[in-house]
């Protein structure tokens, strides 16, 4: 399972809110969500701002 499908599935068991995910999740799970949603937002402001590599090469061919 993804780091993504994982994140869906924590989310969908506390009916895709925050409140009820800050809670009554476990630190882990709250922890893990967290995380995830910084990375996805340091990656897309990376790439919209080139310091993506691998994305900004793909774009330049």
């Amino acid at each position: 399972m993804t780091e993504k499908e994982q994140v869906q599935q924590i989310i969908n068991k506390y009916n895709k809110s925050v409140a009820n995910l800050s809670e009554n999740a476990t630190a882990k799970e709250f922890k893990f969500v967290m995380k995830y949603i910084a990375d996805e937002a340091n990656r897309k402001q990376r790439e919209i701002i080139g310091l993506d590599k691998k994305r900004n090469s793909e774009t330049s061919d």
